[in-house]
């Protein structure tokens, strides 16, 4: 199980795309977490630990550089944060500007993803 141990936290407002990666996410051993929108992310932070937090840009109400920035302020300890989007390139900067440390585009290949992941286990054990 190669993420074993990795807490996540997958925010994702397409329902059906939200249990596909929370789904396949603790196939690979993650513990996993899911929320649909900003608000339903923060509820669920504010309650647990976290390692990293995949997330999507375009959430219903709040915008993504915006959710990434009140995940890290309110962070108890370092997070990692993940972002998979199909919004353009002006997005992705100010996610990265708020603190994302790499973006996925979509489509994107699930193996690159979960390799990312792996890569975060790997550091964080050693």
């Amino acid at each position: 199980m190669r993420l074993s141990g990795l807490r996540i936290l997958v925010i994702e407002d397409a329902l059906d795309v939200l249990d596909v990666f929370t789904t396949l996410l603790r196939i690979e051993g993650a513990d996993v977490a899911g929320a649909a929108s900003g608000g339903e992310a923060m509820t669920v932070f504010r309650r647990r630990d976290f390692d990293v937090v995949l997330s999507d840009l375009g959430l219903p109400d709040i915008a993504g550089d915006a959710l990434i920035r009140r995940l890290i302020a309110a962070a108890r300890r370092p997070i990692r944060v993940v972002v998979i989007t199909g919004e353009g390139p002006l997005a992705s900067a100010r996610a990265l500007e708020a603190g994302a440390e790499v973006i996925f585009r979509k489509p994107c290949e699930w193996e690159r993803i979960v390799t990312y992941l792996e890569g975060i286990r790997s550091a964080r054990a050693a």
